[in-house]
């Protein structure tokens, strides 16, 4: 529909008869035409806003009547009847409806973390560190907790499982015993134990009297990242394997080439509990004297690592570096401070060189109170 040409003597009148303020767009609003009021009505038609409205004051209503409705419902159903069955002989030290703890270790690349287990009927809850064990002090890490989750695993095997379908218990015991009779008969030749490696005195006797029974059957140890190269390095330095006992309490200066000892390193536990306690401003010790606090004497954390740690992050002094440089930084700072290395400090870039340098001049300076 063709619009209608504006009167612009009639808007003039119109605006000189106008009393206040008036604000407006266009002279169409002004003039107040019927075209105008057909196109306003058409873009922003009455009650437009509760179409797009997910929600609207009706359906609001609507919805708590409905809502009421099926409450009351509710009351009209029967509760299912459940029997609680009591122990006839109820496990030693169980009182229903009472935690009971217990102490347990988690190994941790060899190594046993002493931790403390909260159980309700038979059912572990909680995992803790045990505060009488010296590698974790009371502290527990993700590993720890992570463990514990493994137990409800809604993804673990409720039965025995066969080439991938359903089996039972007793059909397992019976192949089980036909294979080792087999195995008997051949002294265990071509059987291989594959396992992490085991600390537990029984789980190794255990297996030590499988090996005997069997002399031909073979024991393999393996895990992803192993302590074969700190047995190694012991070698060298003392002529025997041994597994290292840090005390950082005692440490002013203290040097990790891509080792996160604060993280995931056995013992990391007690290491960052002693590594923090270094960092705490005290003016009593264990004693109770007063301290001088020009006397304290703050510990200072170089890291250099090819990977972000949480070590690292702990850093005072952080070198990142590639995995094929950690060698070469040790041998510079080991040359700096007086060690004849075969090794050869090339490869380096200058900055590198340079932290090896002060580190080595920091590591010489606390002769003694080093790590």
């Amino acid at each position: 529909m063709a619009q209608s040409p504006l009167n612009l003597s009639d808007l003039r009148l119109k605006l000189q008869s106008a009393q206040g303020k008036r604000y407006w767009r266009t002279l169409d609003e002004v003039a107040g035409t019927p075209e105008f009021d057909e196109m306003l009505h058409r873009e922003f038609p009455k009650h437009a806003s509760e179409w797009l409205d997910p929600l609207t004051r009706r359906d609001f209503l609507q919805l708590m009547g409905a809502s009421l409705a099926l409450a009351g419902l509710q009351g009209c159903t029967k509760e299912p009847q459940e029997r609680i069955v009591p122990y006839v002989r109820p496990p030693a030290g169980l009182v229903p409806g009472r935690p009971l703890y217990f102490a347990s270790a988690m190994p941790l690349r060899g190594v046993g973390q002493g931790i403390i287990v909260t159980q309700r009927e038979g059912r572990p809850i909680k995992i803790e560190g045990n505060p009488d064990h010296p590698s974790s002090l009371g502290a527990s890490s993700p590993f720890m907790q992570a463990s514990l989750l493994n137990l409800y695993d809604p993804d673990r095997s409720q039965v025995p499982i066969h080439h991938g379908a359903l089996s039972t218990w007793s059909a397992f015991r019976s192949d089980l015993e036909a294979e080792m009779n087999r195995l008997r008969a051949a002294k265990g030749a071509g059987l291989r134990i594959l396992t992490e490696t085991v600390t537990s005195p029984t789980l190794a006797a255990q297996i030590a009297g499988l090996l005997k029974a069997l002399p031909e059957a073979q024991w393999h140890v393996y895990e992803p990242v192993s302590r074969q190269p700190i047995h190694a390095g012991s070698m060298l330095a003392f002529g025997k394997k041994l597994e290292p006992v840090y005390h950082l309490d005692k440490a002013d200066v203290v040097l990790s080439l891509d080792a996160d000892i604060l993280s995931t390193e056995p013992g990391h536990l007690r290491y960052a509990r002693q590594f923090i306690d270094r960092r705490r401003i005290r003016t009593i010790d264990e004693r109770g004297r007063k301290l001088d606090p020009k006397s304290l004497i703050m510990n200072r954390l170089y890291v250099a690592e090819s990977t972000p740690s949480i070590t690292g992050g702990m850093a005072d002094h952080r070198l990142p570096l590639k995995p094929s440089q950690i060698v070469h930084l040790a041998a510079a700072i080991a040359t700096t401070v007086g060690t004849s290395i075969d090794v050869p400090s090339v490869g380096l870039p200058q900055h590198a060189i340079d932290w090896a340098q002060h580190v080595a001049a920091d590591l010489a300076s606390s002769k003694g109170k080093s790590l």
